[in-house]
């Protein structure tokens, strides 16, 4: 069935890259003055390192991806062989070898072997890019969540790439590091810190009116023409630009994104402040559709376990037990093996403030009052099921 609401919904989804970044600019910029050079003569170029530092939802990861594919646009014109890999460190986990297999397996598939260790297959990528006249740049993005929860030294060993070959140039061009702030540097070690270097590039909350720009792009991306009204854009602005939003562009386009599909649901032609206030109420800014699609698939099963389980409940805690029973029910609805155990679902899952786990048996989520509860858990579990919907 058409939709009467929207174009293209995609085009409102954190996975979407649009062409242009409104008010990035300048950072778009600074990476290419830090990085385009590196194709004159890259043969003879050293590894370039950048860190994008900023809070969630003011563009860096965006501005990194669209950075990269500028960057192998050029290599193209002068008759270069790029390659460029993006990987989101909070959705590969915290183990060192799951990372160096996903990078092998995006830029070099035909190398990679499951009996290699981190380190050898990360001289196998090194060996292949020279022999193949190959140029790599990688985008780690969420590196904070990597040095925070893992033991494991990441930092060092991607910045020392050099030490490979000692004394000789890498076709491994350049390293984007990704991260909400500064703050993971104090678990680093001084050789990690020097390494990683000093090239910041800073990226600020949206203000008002750069989040009605960045709205209006994608309206006209994403909705049939009338269905938004530039008055609705300046209120969702007005909403976002202040606490606890903050200016977070990815919870502006997800209260733009649920008010369509609320205002569909309920056979409207337009969106209405109506739906958007009513959204807003659910405070589903807490859990946004960026931190579920980055899940991977049995956390997104477990959490929409956790929803329905609290939802029953009508209360923000429920026992460790009624969630294993959901579970069961949700695995059998996506006809989907059910687990034994889903402690270290639930463990990682808290970890990342998604759940909170009081004590040892009572599971819920925080930051949300009783009696906001039930709107808070609708919006969830439709943001969960929208997701769903994607990757079953």
């Amino acid at each position: 069935m058409r939709s009467l609401i929207f174009k293209d919904k995609n085009k409102l989804l954190p996975t979407y890259i649009p062409n242009s970044l409104p008010h990035r600019g300048k950072q778009l910029n600074q990476l290419k003055l830090l990085f385009f050079d590196s194709l004159e003569k890259p043969s003879e170029k050293f590894l370039k390192i950048a860190q994008l530092i900023g809070v969630t939802g003011s563009g860096k990861t965006c501005t990194a991806i669209l950075f990269t594919k500028e960057f192998e646009k050029e290599a193209l014109k002068k008759k270069l062989r790029i390659k460029s890999v993006y990987l989101n460190l909070r959705l590969l986990g915290t183990s060192k070898v799951v990372l160096y297999r996903t990078m092998v397996l995006k830029a070099a598939p035909e190398i990679f072997s499951q009996n290699l260790s981190a380190l050898e297959m990360l001289n196998e990528l090194i060996n292949y890019l020279k022999k193949k006249k190959t140029y790599l740049i990688a985008v780690f993005d969420e590196i904070d969540y990597f040095v925070n929860y893992s033991r494991e030294k990441l930092v060092y060993e991607l910045t020392r790439l050099s030490e490979l070959s000692p004394g000789e140039p890498l076709n491994f061009l350049g390293e984007i590091f990704i991260a909400r702030s500064k703050k993971f540097h104090e678990k680093l070690e001084p050789a990690e810190l020097s390494t990683l270097g000093r090239n910041y590039i800073r990226f600020q909350s949206y203000n008002h009116k750069q989040l009605k720009d960045i709205l209006l792009l994608r309206v006209n991306e994403s909705f049939k023409p009338g269905v938004v009204s530039e008055d609705l854009v300046e209120f969702i602005s007005d909403l976002c630009s202040k606490p606890p939003i903050n200016g977070d562009a990815r919870a502006a386009l997800d209260l733009l994104l649920y008010a369509g599909t609320l205002a569909e649901a309920q056979g409207f032609r337009k969106i209405m402040p109506e739906h958007v206030r009513s959204v807003f109420k659910e405070k589903s800014y807490l859990i946004t559709t960026d931190e579920i699609l980055n899940l991977p698939f049995q956390e997104k099963v477990v959490l929409l376990s956790v929803a329905r389980a609290l939802q029953r409940k009508e209360e923000p805690y429920v026992p460790y037990n009624k969630i294993k029973e959901v579970y069961k029910v949700v695995c059998e609805e996506l006809k989907q093996r059910k687990r034994k155990e889903i402690d270290e679902q639930l463990q990682n899952l808290a970890d990342k403030g998604l759940i909170e786990i009081k004590g040892l048996t009572k599971i819920g989520v925080s930051g949300v009052e009783t009696a906001e509860l039930n709107a808070f858990l609708n919006g969830l579990i439709m943001k969960i099921n929208k997701v769903m919907e994607t990757v079953i």
